[in-house]
């Protein structure tokens, strides 16, 4: 035989049928070799090809010609040891072999392909295994589509691990699969591979049958479910949660999948309810407010001497009354710090009798009525401190100290003047002091004193924090 002559395999065994005869005496099976779209091919007993088509011999290259009377050891050497097992399983058993995976194995190309291959026995006249036939077909495209879904999956799961929602994915019927990592940490139930979840069992008794029951008729009717409802957290709370559950449909249109997002609205719940709150304190307080204007509208008008002194009065009260405002615009009407009020009140005389003011007490807030109302105090003792007492002379000294007591939760506070000119008590009760003496001390629901001792002027109020406005 010459060198370059290729093996051919043996015909002379009457039990070996020739490789070409069954194909020259049956066109119709060389048609399907030729024609079919998958590849196809019969191996001997000892791993030789006696028939192939074109599709098959793609998988290395090599043609037609190249495969017949080769093993596959000379014609893809990196399958051989696999495919020599499977033909020996086959041989020795008489059972097929099915759903064998082969990559490609051409030099020529860099792109990775893939077949899914059928191996089944070829038995002669006398039931004996004489070869082998092979059945390939190609799932390259199937495995990109299979890569490419798994990446989108792990990208979507890195996604969904990295937001604070709580997410979720469940099956056609509702069954959770998977969750995310904030699932679990605000829950603490897993879930397990195999294993079933039911988000709903965390919901609040209250609204347990209308969640299970519009979600029963999304499930019937593949829509999308979007309601806020509590979810109970592994710290025992139950939480408000903005849920939205949506379907995934394939290309016929059919729910496949579900995925579930939770957005936790406890925040947001807060902000709101502090908003109806600030818009009834406000209301509140506006009204509050106008009645005070009102009051000391009429007030300053009744004890004022002439219209330019009700006007500078008047005026002089109300930019007190702003510095009690702003305060509380600040801390959006939870109240002010006591301190705060007393620095506010009091800059405007401090500036022009520098160190002469000395405030000292612990840090107390006040309730937004208690602020009002102090504040408008404060201002007419120093008024009534700049022009006749204790800051109409340079040796007058104001001091103002304030101190809680926790049993009952009073407050107590005080103004001494000394060092001013000798206190003469008025003849006649302005409305700085009906302000001093009856309407601040009303308003806390405390009580107050007024003292003109020759010596300088002092008042204290006692008044309950936490009274009900």
């Amino acid at each position: 035989m010459p060198n370059d002559a290729r093996p051919q395999p043996q015909m002379d065994s009457p039990d070996f049928p020739s490789p070409g005869l069954p194909f020259a005496e049956q066109p119709a099976l060389q048609l399907i070799y030729d024609t079919a779209p998958i590849g196809l091919a019969f191996l001997s007993p000892d791993c030789r090809y006696l028939h192939i088509n074109q599709r098959l011999t793609e998988i290395c290259g090599i043609p037609v010609e190249g495969h017949l009377g080769r093993t596959v050891r000379e014609c893809v050497p990196a399958l051989a040891d696999s495919v020599e097992a499977i033909v020996r399983s086959i041989v020795t058993t008489g059972e097929p072999v099915i759903g064998v995976e082969v990559a490609g194995q051409r030099p020529d190309q860099v792109e990775d392909r893939t077949w899914i291959t059928y191996w089944h026995p070829h038995r002669g006249p006398r039931g004996d295994i004489i070869g082998v036939n092979v059945a390939a077909e190609e799932i390259t495209e199937r495995k990109r589509a299979e890569a490419a879904l798994l990446a989108s999956e792990r990208q979507f799961h890195t996604l969904a691990d990295a937001i604070p929602q709580l997410v979720w994915m469940a099956d056609a019927n509702g069954r959770i699969f998977w969750i995310n990592s904030q699932w679990y940490d605000y829950t603490g139930v897993p879930v397990e591979a195999g294993s079933v979840h039911d988000w709903q069992a965390l919901l609040s008794p209250a609204s347990m049958p209308d969640v299970r029951s519009r979600w029963a008729d999304s499930l019937r009717a593949g829509a999308p479910l979007e309601m806020e409802l509590s979810l109970l957290g592994k710290d025992g709370r139950y939480r408000p949660f903005l849920t939205r559950v949506i379907p995934l449909r394939d290309a016929t249109s059919t729910v496949y999948r579900w995925i579930g997002t939770h957005i936790d609205i406890s925040e947001q719940k807060r902000r709101e309810e502090h908003i109806r709150f600030i818009i009834d304190e406000l209301s509140h307080r506006t009204k509050n407010l106008l009645a005070v204007v009102m009051a000391v509208a009429n007030q300053t008008a009744q004890y004022a001497g002439d219209v330019k002194q009700y006007q500078t009065r008047f005026l002089e009260r109300l930019r007190a009354l702003a510095h009690c405002h702003d305060l509380l615009v600040r801390d959006s009407w939870r109240g002010a710090s006591l301190h705060d009020l007393v620095s506010s009140q009091m800059r405007p005389f401090d500036e022009a009798n520098s160190g002469r003011i000395d405030v000292d007490g612990p840090a107390i807030i006040l309730r937004p009525d208690a602020v009002q109302h102090l504040g408008l105090a404060l201002h007419e003792l120093a008024t009534n401190a700049s022009k006749h007492g204790a800051l109409s002379t340079p040796d007058g000294e104001i001091v103002i100290r304030w101190h809680a007591e926790e049993a009952d939760d009073r407050i107590r506070f005080s103004w001494s003047e000394k060092g001013g000119p000798a206190v003469v008590p008025p003849r006649r009760q302005g409305f700085g002091r009906v302000v001093i003496e009856q309407i601040v001390p009303r308003a806390l629901n405390g009580s107050g004193s007024l003292d003109f001792s020759p010596t300088g002027v002092n008042w204290t109020l006692e008044f309950l924090q936490q009274a009900d406005r």
